[in-house]
């Protein structure tokens, strides 16, 4: 029975040192403010892009889109990754990241230069135009929407 009243006691000791108010715990991490990681971001994408790190440059201005895509950096994020991606003659890259930037920003200024540069990533993909014919058809798809819709 001795053995019973000590562990009764013990666990009442537990229990009540468990139900005490708990104190407020505020936390002192401070974030940075939205903006300024979006621009910082973007900032370390240009300077990986002038580096000649594509891939590490891509990710940031992914990134920079993802943080604040309402933005009027987020489109040029990936303008600017799609830009990235074709000065290494990653041409399928480009052209993956050129046409999610059509598809989302469909009334954008810069929508000239993004169908522009798809074209040329079509047309650098043509490695035999007697054997595929599909980056052949998809460049000229592309050069002649260019000059139809901009013709200046």
């Amino acid at each position: 029975m001795d053995n019973f009243k000590k562990f009764v006691v013990i666990f009442i000791l537990l229990l009540h040192s468990c139900s005490g108010n708990p104190e407020k715990v505020e936390s002192v991490i401070e974030e940075e403010d939205l903006d300024l990681q979006m621009i910082a971001a973007y900032s370390e994408g240009i300077k990986a892009l002038e580096k000649g790190d594509v891939y590490f440059a891509a990710k940031k201005f992914n990134e920079a889109e993802l943080l604040y895509p309402q933005s009027d950096w987020a489109a040029k994020a990936i303008l600017m990754a799609s830009y990235g991606y074709f000065s290494q003659a990653y041409y399928k890259s480009a052209a993956d990241e050129l046409e999610r930037f059509i598809k989302k920003y469909p009334k954008h200024e810069r929508l000239n230069y993004a169908h522009f540069l798809l074209a040329i990533c079509h047309y650098e993909q043509i490695i035999d135009e007697k054997k595929d014919l599909g980056p052949l058809m998809r460049a000229q798809k592309e050069f002649e929407f260019v000059v139809n819709n901009y013709p200046d």
